[in-house]
């Protein structure tokens, strides 16, 4: 989902790890969390990783001479790095997984866009004009109920396999029925995803595979 507008006016903040917060929480916590329990992972029965992607990843790009946006900040821009490695991360891992000839699957989704609340909470403090705005913005989403089983269906739907990216199957995949989504170029770039893997370990100091 896109990030609301008003936020793009949002302040650039850092985790406690002193991470831009949208890339710590969006990928590097998950980075993170996911290689502390892959001998879990590992141990269990058709174990699957499912990493949360974003339509917003498809028009970002990673700059890794700023990859925590410390200059010209902007929020939405930032959201869809954010989403952008966490796109990378889930076929980077897949590549990886695939190479030790482990069974553990990684799979992508996105909702597309979903009726959440959001929207509204972005553009509360505007007046009836910003409000006219956000109630007309919700009529292009789908329910949450919609937008949750791409997410869903990469983890539960027999026959999945590593690498897939699921999303809905409407006009620019903002809503409809679950298909396979296109990943970006970027996304996908075996070179890029090592670059961001050897990032990710140093920041967080969790390496695997």
């Amino acid at each position: 989902m896109a990030l609301p507008a008003a936020s793009r006016r949002s302040p650039r903040r850092t985790s406690a790890d002193g991470f831009e917060l949208q890339l710590g929480t969006n990928m590097l916590g998950h980075f993170a969390l996911t290689g502390l329990l892959l001998g879990n992972l590992a141990a269990a029965r058709q174990a699957r990783v499912v990493s949360l992607s974003s339509i917003t990843h498809k028009t970002a790009h990673l700059d890794f001479d700023d990859l925590m946006f410390e200059r010209n900040y902007r929020a939405a821009p930032a959201y869809g790095r954010s989403k952008l490695a966490t796109t990378i991360f889930g076929i980077e891992f897949d590549r990886r997984l695939r190479a030790a000839g482990s069974p553990i699957v990684s799979a992508l989704a996105h909702p597309g866009l979903t009726r959440t609340n959001l929207t509204l909470r972005a553009w509360e403090h505007r007046g009836r004009l910003g409000q006219a705005i956000a109630w007309l913005g919700l009529l292009a989403t789908q329910p949450v109920e919609q937008g949750a089983l791409p997410q869903l269906h990469a983890a539960t739907e027999p026959g999945v396999r590593g690498g897939q990216f699921f999303g809905p199957s409407g006009l620019w995949e903002t809503r409809g029925r679950v298909t396979e989504a296109r990943l970006s170029r970027e996304a996908v770039d075996p070179a890029v995803g090592k670059r961001l893997w050897a990032a990710a370990e140093e920041l967080t100091g969790v390496s695997y595979l």
